[in-house]
């Protein structure tokens, strides 16, 4: 892709993301729009986290913007499949938004069917920003640190979140829910989120990255956690436990990583 083609789309599909979020209203918040419990998702206010992701996208899609970053490798690399992300993204807005709030005459459940499949290729183009960053962890500036890894690292962190408790939407919104086991799937999700994080966190080598990756995640088990306060004491305790595994995991591989940079020679 041309250099100031890509650098232009990264900056219009970003500024989009922003425009197009507000079309969302309250579609991005389903916790309490029927009377089905749906236990993954995270308690309402855990969502504002997409003001922090549209925000931070934008900053990087700025600083990839800036003549000096104009032909550098990392954005050659990367600005793709980051303009692909905020493409489809705009595209999951506009759907979620049609959608409209489960429990009202409007309501669309094949579109929130169809954001699933969007989430996918969200998640799948962040994990090769994700591969790719950690691959040129050792010509990564600590400004590369803040302005790209940090933002596409929030973003995909909580994708990895959001792609479970989206399909766990659709599922409610298709009326496949509300079985008395829901609750131990929920369970069962957690303890893939735990799993998944771990590999990860492990697979994180600088230490912006891991502390960043891990942040979201807890985030999202806690949002989980207050959302299931009154309606599974069994779903908000393991997201609890699932929260400081994930916090031990990171903790105990920062501290290895901080080892390894103080003495080379430990492998």
């Amino acid at each position: 892709m041309n250099d100031r083609i890509r650098q232009i789309a990264v900056l219009i599909t970003a500024a989009l993301d922003i425009v197009s979020s507000f079309w969302l209203g309250d579609s991005l918040d389903q916790t309490g729009a029927d009377s089905t419990p749906v236990y993954f998702l995270p308690f309402g206010l855990t969502f504002a986290i997409w003001g922090v992701i549209f925000a931070s996208q934008m900053v990087y899609a700025v600083y990839q913007a800036l003549p000096n970053q104009t032909t550098r490798a990392i954005h050659r690399r990367i600005g793709g499949w980051v303009a692909l992300n905020a493409g489809l993204t705009a595209l999951w807005n506009l759907c979620a938004g049609l959608a409209g709030q489960e429990g009202t005459p409007g309501f669309q459940p094949l579109l929130v069917v169809a954001t699933v499949f969007i989430v996918v290729g969200m998640l799948y183009a962040l994990t090769q920003v994700f591969i790719i960053l950690r691959t040129m962890h050792d010509q990564l500036t600590p400004r590369d640190r803040w302005l790209a890894q940090f933002p596409t690292t929030v973003f995909f962190a909580w994708l990895n979140v959001a792609t479970i408790a989206n399909t766990t939407a659709a599922l409610d919104a298709l009326g496949l829910t509300g079985s008395p086991t829901d609750s131990l799937w929920a369970v069962a999700m957690l303890a893939v989120t735990v799993v998944l994080a771990t590999l990860m966190v492990h697979y994180t080598r600088a230490a912006l990255a891991t502390i960043t990756y891990t942040s979201v995640i807890v985030w999202g088990a806690v949002g989980i956690v207050f959302n299931n306060l009154d309606q599974s004491p069994l779903v908000a305790a393991s997201a609890g436990a699932a929260a400081v595994a994930v916090a031990v995991v990171a903790a105990l591989h920062y501290g290895s990583t901080l080892r390894m940079q103080a003495n080379p020679t430990i492998r």
